[in-house]
């Protein structure tokens, strides 16, 4: 019973033991019997010992075999599954990565539409300023002064709202289209291809390919070959590391985890697609910047347009003095308060002051110099220097304002700050307005991930060891600032300032010259701009303080003192209508007009008269030209003597003439009025130009002014080329000439020579003479008919050319002519 006991021979079987066989002695077994056995050969014991160590060897080869082979298979599930775990996450923050894309454009597409919006908006607003609402339409005209502010913000309104409403539209097109551009090329889901889901993929039998080491390997006894990687100058492996891995774990890293040509992560460095984006926001982020700057520089020019527009609403056609003020107040605050919320006055570097802080204020100056303008005070150099000079500090605080914009806008190099949630961060390669940092609402990709982050699309190009270190990352593109769009503006905010320096040597020239100097004016009918009525401006433009508009009176109102004037002008306007109307219901038979006689008067030798005034039974003649006149008494068809005199103090032709108790009104070449007062005394009659009566407009061929009941001016005028006459009445509170009805001049037409015109005493009268001899009379009150023809026209072949004609005496009427070049003849009726 040993070890090396021979086994029983098959079929043996062992009988019960014999008495005496084996005693046990002490020491050892006692034979009893038989003698004892041979002892076995040493070969014997050999071959039992190796084939036990061959059965315990097997057994540990395959107890080892099936751990490794267990752990192979392990590893191979984990390999598989690692790989993708590894894509999914990786395509999961790419997707991420496209909505970083998607979220930084859209922040740029949602400004660059509110500015479109805001854009639409405001060009319906300053175009109706501009042009349906415009100042002057529905009133008077303001002063020039005020006028000058006016336009020139408005204008620039409407440059900026141009301008950036075209930078808007660019910066959210290119936006646009670069965020298409990176998410069709370069930001793309890392999908693995089939190949690489092959070679990640591993069957059973790889186990197979497995060096032997790494089959039969007793854990705990053989360790692992340690971290590995390819020499690839002396094609040998070199470890990097100490942790010990299965051959086929370095497999997997070498054909899984291989360089792909990125770089290894590092604290500093920074996904791709951030880099790639920023280089992008080279295109458009400058356009992004001037348009919201613009935005700021429309409204502050147009809220201080508006602030202008409608105190000149308020002053010209409404006639109000307080809302003017409150309108000012109002919207220089809203200007005030958008400036101070957008600009942020650097500490250093400004050259100019802030007046932003003081421009806003500048309507309050226009509004004081519009309430001395449009004042009840009488007309003073005091009061037109004093307005002049608020108009001044305006231009000069506009000027300095438009060059404080244009430093404001200016780009500069700043430092990079760190980024803080919330608010604005752009990369110190962009210059931006200092002044403007916080209202641009720029945001630029990160340079830098966030602590704890990192990029696994990076982590997954990267090479191990330090080959993967020596391969460049992807930066953005490294190209100068697109500063075209600084240049745009630049060049707006030159044009802002060369409008202010235009206008204000304009302004000097006007106030050196004259107001509206340069300008042509209305010919037949002085009127502002263009209306049947003429439109008086404040008397730093016209030299008088009151308007009158084409309403009867600017004050919207018919006060109880101007009810009667102003339904007398009504009824001599209208009654030409009417009498007009019942001429074609009524059947009317036009008497036979008296023929008149030549009366018997010797003309003194240096008289050759062309014009005729009357007063009572007296009748004045005088020669146009040179001022040269006899006053003579008419009795009958004779004359009780002739008294010559000589006109003193005219220059130029004389149109018209009109005598009356007051003197003699004359009417000179050009639309001057002259008066001469009393009666010639010593053969001489002194005359001076009317402080009363302004002139009448321009292109007359015919007129005569002459005073009614009340002392009032009343003309009558003929202009070239016209057939009818216009009445004119002067409406004294304004000095101005307002139409008040027209006359129709009967008889046949002569286009060489003009009708001639006088007007009875006191105006009540009007004498119309035609080139063929005829005299018609035509009341100019309400009630006093149609018109009456006073005088027969001289025979058909007549030679004679016939002058001006009077009525005298109990309704005599007087006509002057010359024959042939021959003395003057003066025909009167019986």
């Amino acid at each position: 019973q040993g070890p090396l006991a021979q086994a029983p021979a098959p079929g043996f079987v062992p009988g019960p033991p014999r008495p005496g066989d084996f005693e046990r002695r002490e020491g050892g077994p006692e034979r009893t019997g038989a003698p004892p056995p041979d002892p076995p050969p040493a070969a014997a014991m050999t071959t039992v010992l190796a084939a036990e160590a061959v059965g315990a060897a097997t057994a540990a080869a395959r107890g080892a075999f099936n751990y490794n082979r267990a752990n192979f298979m392990f590893d191979a599930g984990m390999r598989w599954a690692r790989f993708n775990t590894g894509y999914g996450q990786a395509m999961g923050q790419v997707s991420q990565y496209r909505e970083d894309i998607r979220d930084l454009t859209e922040f740029t597409v949602t400004k660059a539409d509110t500015y479109h919006t805001v854009g639409t908006i405001c060009f319906v607003l300053n175009f109706q300023t501009i042009m349906a609402g415009r100042l002057g339409v529905h009133g008077p005209a303001p002063p020039g002064w005020i006028m000058g502010m006016y336009w020139t913000n408005i204008c620039s309104a409407l440059m900026f709202l141009v301008t950036f409403t075209w930078m808007a539209m660019h910066s959210g097109a290119r936006a646009n289209a670069g965020a298409a551009y990176m998410l069709t090329r370069n930001v793309r889901l890392p999908i693995p291809t089939p190949k690489m889901l092959d070679e990640a993929r591993m069957t059973g039998n790889e186990f197979e390919k497995q060096r032997v080491l790494d089959v039969f390997r007793i854990p705990f006894i053989a360790p692992a070959p340690k971290d590995s990687i390819e020499d690839p100058e002396s094609g040998q492996r070199v470890q990097t590391g100490e942790r010990r891995m299965p051959r086929w774990y370095h497999d997997e890293v070498s054909e899984l985890r291989k360089d792909e040509g990125g770089a290894a992560p590092s604290p500093t460095s920074n996904p791709e697609h951030f880099e790639l984006y920023r280089g992008l926001q080279e295109e458009w982020w400058c356009y992004d910047v001037y348009a919201r700057i613009g935005i700021l520089f429309f409204f502050s020019h147009w809220l201080a347009a508006i602030s202008l527009y409608s105190m000149c609403h308020v002053f010209c056609e409404l006639r109000c003095l307080w809302p003017a003020w409150t309108v000012v107040a109002m919207f220089s605050t809203a200007q005030y308060n958008i400036l101070q919320l957008d600009i942020v006055a650097p500490k250093e570097g400004s050259r100019m002051p802030p007046m932003e802080k003081v421009v806003p204020f500048v309507p309050f100056l226009a509004v004081a110099g519009m309430s001395i303008d449009y004042s009840v005070l009488d007309p003073h150099p005091f009061w037109v220097g004093c307005i002049y000079t608020l108009g001044w500090l305006g231009y000069i605080i506009y000027f300095l304002w438009a060059l404080r914009m244009f430093d404001l806008a200016s780009p500069k190099f700043e430092e990079e700050r760190p980024e803080v949630p919330g608010q604005a961060w752009t990369p110190t390669e962009w210059p931006l307005p200092p002044a403007f940092r916080n209202a641009v609402y720029l945001i630029s990709a990160p340079k830098r991930l966030e602590p704890g982050q990192t990029c696994l699309l990076q982590e997954m190009k990267a090479a191990k060891g330090e080959q993967g270190n020596k391969v460049p990352q992807k930066r953005a593109r490294e190209v100068q600032p697109a500063m075209l769009p600084w240049k745009l503006f630049r060049g707006a905010l030159i044009t802002t300032c060369s409008m202010w320096v235009l206008i204000m040597c304009g302004r000097g020239f006007e106030q050196v010259n004259g107001e509206r100097y340069l300008l042509k004016q209305e010919g037949r009918v002085e009127r502002w701009p263009s209306h049947m009525q003429p439109w008086m401006a404040p008397w730093t433009r016209k030299g008088s303080r009151q308007e009158t508009c084409h309403a009867g009176g600017c004050d919207r109102r018919l006060s109880s003192s101007d009810v009667s004037s102003t339904a007398q002008q009504l009824i001599a306007t209208l009654a030409p209508l009417v009498q007009a109307f019942d001429a074609q219901n009524e059947r009317h038979v036009e008497p036979i007009a008296p023929k008149l006689k030549s009366a018997e008067v010797s003309w003194p030798a240096s008289l050759s008269p062309s014009l005729l005034a009357s007063r009572g039974d007296e009748v004045l003649a005088l020669d146009r030209v040179t001022g040269r006149g006899a006053l003579l008494r008419l009795v009958g068809v004779a004359h009780a003597g002739v008294s010559e005199f000589v006109l003193k103090g005219l220059e130029g032709e004389i149109l018209g003439a009109a005598w009356d108790n007051a003197g003699l009104v004359l009417t000179l070449a050009g639309g001057a009025i002259a008066e001469c007062a009393g009666l010639p005394a010593d053969g001489a009659w002194s005359c001076i130009r009317s402080g009363v009566a302004p002139a009448l407009p321009s292109g007359l061929a015919s007129a005569v002014v002459g005073r009614d009941a009340t002392g009032k001016f009343r003309a009558a005028v003929v202009y070239d080329g016209d057939d009818s006459v216009t009445l004119l009445d002067l409406l004294s509170e304004a000095a101005a000439w307002l139409p008040a009805g027209e006359v129709h001049v009967p008889g046949a037409k002569s286009p060489t020579h003009a009708p001639q015109l006088s007007l009875t005493s006191l105006a009540q009268e009007i004498l119309i003479a035609t080139a063929d001899g005829a005299v018609h009379r035509r009341p100019l009150m309400l009630g006093g008919g149609a018109s009456e023809k006073v005088a027969a026209a001289a025979p058909a072949g007549s030679a004679r050319k016939w002058f001006t004609a009077c009525s005298f005496g109990a309704d005599r009427v007087a006509h002057l002519a010359s024959h042939h070049g021959a003395r003057p003849e003066l025909f009167v009726s019986a």
